[in-house]
């Protein structure tokens, strides 16, 4: 009987353990290989597809090169299908990685980031964004970080939302005729344990990114009483305060004027626009600026 069981058993089974095993990684392996070469040829793929379009659309600005709407909607589906252990921010990152590659392809850019607050984490903010092949221009503060969007015609700016007292209404500088302008929140996807996690502005040239935005950002001055109630009724928020001078955020569609008359605003100016990002878990977040994901419909 012996004899018999011996000579029926499998050939895994009679293997050494170690052999097992050592069959099982090899297999391991050559899928991640294979995978690896599938991510690889997509991205050649991608950069075909890129090189294309720099054809059809003859882009050579970074005004034309940079679409926040569409960068935002990639973001958004990101989320959606995301699943496994592999954290959210890892990806995201990479995507960025491959967003400013391909734009840069289109047209180049540099990025001027505010060192006057936290200049550590708001270069990893830059560097999250934008990745490490982009140069990084050190600024002493926001109007500084402006003034060299501005002077370039081509670069973009990170500005940290906690400014001191003495940087005063700082966001003036923005949305005049040919002045640079907000373009994005960041961070855009809030979950727990992320890098890169400082609350800042990310700041461009004039765009021309025909997504409709989700907000409008406008810069106003208080006449009366704190004016946050009402922009809070009306849909929006306060981003900053000084002095009297306030960052607004209002809803694409609300009726800016009439919001201004019963807040109490005057000598609006707009200075950008935004697009709302996505909060996951626990992440603290304004739920005006950011969308919970059982508001959108996705389980965590």
């Amino acid at each position: 009987m012996s004899d018999l069981t011996d000579e029926t058993m499998s050939s895994s089974e009679s293997r050494p353990q170690g052999e097992a095993d050592f069959q099982k990684l090899a297999e391991i392996r050559a899928t991640i290989d294979r995978l690896d070469a599938e991510m690889h040829g997509c991205l050649i793929e991608r950069s075909t597809a890129i090189s294309s379009l720099i054809r059809v659309k003859g882009t050579s600005r970074p005004g034309a090169a940079f679409r926040p709407g569409r960068e935002a909607e990639m973001m958004r589906r990101l989320v959606d299908r995301h699943e496994g252990t592999l954290p959210l921010w890892t990806v995201e990152h990479i995507w960025r990685e491959i967003i400013t590659t391909f734009t840069r392809m289109q047209a180049s850019f540099d990025v001027a980031y505010d060192a006057g607050v936290n200049a550590d984490a708001v270069r990893d903010v830059a560097r999250f964004l934008f990745g490490f092949t982009v140069a990084l221009h050190r600024q002493s503060d926001a109007l500084s970080t402006i003034n060299h969007i501005k002077e370039s015609g081509t670069d973009l700016g990170v500005v940290s939302l906690n400014q001191p007292a003495s940087a005063g209404a700082w966001w003036r500088a923005l949305g005049r005729p040919s002045a640079p302008r907000i373009m994005a929140l960041s961070p855009f996807i809030r979950v727990g344990g992320r890098p890169a996690d400082h609350p800042a502005l990310v700041i461009s040239p004039e765009l021309s990114d025909p997504a409709p935005p989700d907000f409008l950002v406008f810069a106003a001055a208080t006449i009366g009483a704190d004016p946050a109630p009402v922009i809070l009724a009306a849909g929006g928020t306060v981003l900053a305060a000084s002095g009297r001078e306030r960052l607004v955020v209002l809803p694409a569609g609300a009726p800016v004027a009439a919001v201004a008359a019963r807040a109490g605003l005057e000598d609006l100016a707009r200075v950008g626009a935004l697009f709302r990002g996505i909060a996951l878990g626990d992440a603290a977040a304004d739920p005006v600026l950011y969308q919970r994901l059982d508001e959108a419909g996705v389980s965590p």
